[in-house]
């Protein structure tokens, strides 16, 4: 089976690099090659969380899964031999809790093996950007297999944050966190005084390194505020602190940094968080009126700038239409379908997962018979071979020309919009430079403050 889980991960590789725009991975370095390892991780979305962890690594995992998963005579046969193992837990059936004995047996011979296995300690997967309440098991494996051999099996455990700009769309963004690893030998002292207790401390710990690896928002009001903070403000807060945005750190750190002036001022200047949130949400009820976006307006550029863009998109428009055809014709189908199923048959916190996996299965569908017809009839191996090639490549560029096509169209828009009604559209420029006068003058309020 290790042959299955190569392919696999070689299948689900390629296909998570076409679904997210950018997918960056930082601290690699520390996940010991050789050993047995623990992964910890949050559990922001569902399926593609274990499948975005096991392609970013070169450990092969064993994944804990729900037990509810291994329900089917087929699915006890088939599951195991891609390495997952049954978890049960008392939200699905308290009477079946004492089946984890066997798991926490399972896990323990594999840690002895020095093999690794990968855990989502919240127990559930919820898109909310916080984590939940941390359960012991991953402690409790750590220390069970451990103490069987005295504290000298040499288990670390590695926390894994991972940060989705959008959980359900196809090219955002994932920013996968790695933590340097914790030694659970470290923990002998505390588990010989009192296990209980060595397991409640090493739960602490991981939910500590889990915390710095995300953007950890309690609250979901304050959440959608830091969320409309990052909309307006965050590019040029990257492009002040010298920051790109391609680099998906430095992404991450304006976010924690938003996050952290926000509680700030959200506990101690309660009032002045409540004036700017409702500038910024009268600013998104005018944008909604007007049909806008704030990417939109905030690229909003003078006369001569807008006719020279058009002219040359139009340009773009012109010569790329072949290619935007046959890409759209070849691709529409594949790229439209899994999403479609997918909002039909699963809950919204499964779409994006989901749509995912079906996208690598109608994609290796439709490819395959569109060069099967090509093989027979043409007889021609090259050609086929420049069709396959031609594929992919054709419906990027659909993707991108379409969106090309959409940002000219929105930017024509505002601009007729601005000679209309130039008096409103004047005012919501306004308004939006004003929030942005705020948000830079609580920064320096904030940097002020922690310079002392």
């Amino acid at each position: 089976m290790p042959m299955i889980y190569a392919f696999l991960k070689y299948l689900f590789r390629i296909s998570l690099r076409v679904f997210f725009r950018n997918m960056q991975v930082k601290g690699v370095e520390h996940i010991p090659a050789n050993g047995p390892l623990l992964f910890v991780s949050n559990h922001p979305n569902t399926i593609l969380d274990p499948l975005t962890i096991a392609c970013s690594i070169d450990r092969r995992v064993f994944f804990l899964a729900k037990a509810e998963l291994f329900k089917s005579p087929f699915a006890k046969w088939l599951l195991p031999k891609f390495n997952m193992i049954p978890v049960y837990r008392a939200q699905d059936n308290p009477a079946l809790m004492k089946n984890n004995d066997q798991t926490f047996t399972r896990c323990f011979d594999h840690l002895k093996h020095n093999n690794s296995i990968l855990i989502f300690p919240e127990g559930i997967s919820l898109t909310d950007r916080k984590l939940k309440k941390i359960k012991t098991g991953a402690a409790r494996i750590a220390l069970g297999a451990e103490a069987l051999n005295d504290f000298k099996t040499g288990i670390n455990i590695v926390c894994i944050g991972l940060n989705y700009s959008d959980h359900h769309s196809f090219q955002s963004d994932l920013f996968i966190n790695i933590d340097e690893p914790i030694l659970v030998k470290d923990y002998e002292k505390d588990y010989k005084q009192d296990a209980f207790e060595a397991v409640n401390i090493l739960t602490d710990e991981i939910r500590h390194r889990l915390e710095k690896q995300i953007i950890a928002i309690e609250d979901a009001e304050i959440d959608r505020f830091v969320k409309n903070i990052e909309i307006i403000y965050k590019s040029q807060l990257l492009k002040d602190l010298g920051y790109s945005p391609k680099v998906k750190e430095q992404d991450f750190l304006v976010t924690k940094a938003i996050n952290e002036q926000v509680q700030y001022f959200f506990n101690n200047q309660p009032d002045r968080v409540v004036r700017i949130k409702n500038n910024i949400d009268d600013y998104f009820k005018n944008l909604d009126r007007m049909e806008l976006s704030d990417r939109v307006l905030k690229k909003f550029p003078g006369k001569g700038s807008l006719t020279a863009d058009t002219l040359l998109g139009l340009f773009y428009m012109v010569i790329g239409f072949p290619v935007f055809v046959f890409g759209f014709a070849n691709n529409f189908i594949p790229y439209k379908l899994p999403g479609t199923i997918a909002r039909k048959i699963v809950p919204r916190e499964f779409l994006g997962s989901v749509s995912m996996l079906l996208g690598t299965l109608t994609f290796l569908l439709f490819y395959g018979f569109q060069l099967w017809l090509v093989q027979h009839y043409f007889h021609n191996v090259l050609l086929t071979l420049c069709y396959l090639i031609a594929l992919p490549l054709s419906g990027y560029f659909a993707f991108f020309y379409w969106k090309r096509f959409t940002n000219i169209r929105g930017r024509w828009i505002i601009f007729s919009l601005f000679y209309r009604k130039t008096a409103l559209i004047t005012s919501i420029i306004n308004m939006r430079q004003n929030i942005i006068d705020e948000l830079e003058k609580g920064r320096k309020e904030f940097a002020e403050m922690n310079a002392v």
